[in-house]
């Protein structure tokens, strides 16, 4: 049954379920007076969010459910998604740097290839330069510097 609103002539105003839109217009509860029909308001509740972006997605192997094959393709059709959305809406799209180190020293702020690149471009040794990330990664490692023994 549709639910409607009315309004009379002498300011009343009401609700009223009817059997069917095509039901004739009640009459005034407050006066008895002929009612009119107000056109029907639209009411907005819940949010609209965008899928699960990559930032949500699992990142280990016990993370996936330990390689749950149905698991893993909900996540690649969640992703799937995001990137669709991300092509029509760029705010969406995440910037995503490959990663060159992401365990140990590096479990927490991985070492991607670009700051590895940074890194090495003095010595042109990605091996130091590695270790150069991984030394500023240690606790206190802020008052460390670069000054040290390693060559």
């Amino acid at each position: 049954m549709p639910l409607f609103d009315y309004r009379c002539g002498c300011g009343a105003r009401f609700e009223r379920l009817q059997p069917s839109w095509r039901s004739a217009d009640p009459d005034c509860p407050a006066c008895g007076d002929t009612v009119h029909r107000l056109p029907g308001s639209v009411a907005l509740t819940g949010s609209a969010r965008p899928p699960a972006g990559p930032d949500e997605a699992p990142t280990s192997w016990e993370g996936t459910g330990r390689g749950d094959r149905e698991y893993v393709a909900a996540w690649r059709r969640t992703l799937e998604n995001r990137q669709r959305l991300a092509e029509k809406y760029p705010e969406l799209s995440t910037k995503r740097d490959a990663i060159a180190a992401h365990e140990g020293r590096f479990e927490r702020a991985p070492l991607t290839y670009r700051e590895l690149a940074g890194r090495a471009a003095t010595s042109g040794d990605a091996t130091r330069g590695a270790a150069e990330a991984a030394r500023a990664r240690r606790p206190g490692a802020a008052n460390a510097g670069t000054s040290g023994g390693d060559a």
